[in-house]
């Protein structure tokens, strides 16, 4: 098996509404997400041969899925009363609970939105981008390579990460 793995970095607001501590407060990361990779064999046609993918099409589906919706964003638990008040954002709030699915907004002052039906925890929003990012590079075609998502680990910080599904990635470190 062949192993790959792509990194994007993107910064983000959240707040954990149910938390204990600090984090219940409104507050920002670096996040740095790593896709990795996987395919039994490499591609053995086209521009991609020799590869279990190209990385600027890993780094393409990373963007579209997790850079576009969250970077500069306030990441919104669709339950969180009071962010949802402040934001006025509570129609799209119900529509985003009932349907299950994340939903990228702007509300009146202006402000990039991205409304999630959970927590918006590292380890949730690993699981998030792992479901989104392996919905995209199903639909890359390239040689004759069946590549797989096998993980996605989030960096909330240079020392924290989730990762989902967990135990996948062995070996990558955070640079």
């Amino acid at each position: 098996m062949f192993k790959i793995d792509r990194k994007i970095e993107i910064d983000a607001g959240h707040r954990i509404r149910s938390h204990g501590s600090k984090c219940r407060n409104l507050h920002g990361h670096r996040y740095t997400v790593h896709m990795t990779l996987s395919a039994d064999e490499l591609a053995t046609q086209g521009s991609e041969t020799g590869m279990v993918l190209d990385f600027s099409f890993a780094k393409e589906a990373m963007v579209q899925c997790i850079d576009e919706l969250c970077d500069h964003a306030l990441i919104v638990d669709a339950e969180d009363e009071y962010l949802l008040q402040v934001l006025d954002i509570r129609g799209s709030a119900r529509d985003v609970l009932i349907s299950g699915v994340a939903l990228p907004l702007t509300n009146a002052e202006g402000m990039k939105i991205y409304l999630v039906p959970f927590s918006p925890t590292a380890e949730a929003l690993a699981k998030h981008w792992y479901e989104l990012l392996s919905e995209k590079v199903a639909t890359l075609g390239h040689g004759a390579a069946q590549v797989r998502v096998d993980a996605i680990r989030v960096y909330e910080t240079p020392n924290c990460w989730a990762e989902y599904p967990a135990g996948n990635v062995r070996g990558v470190q955070h640079v």
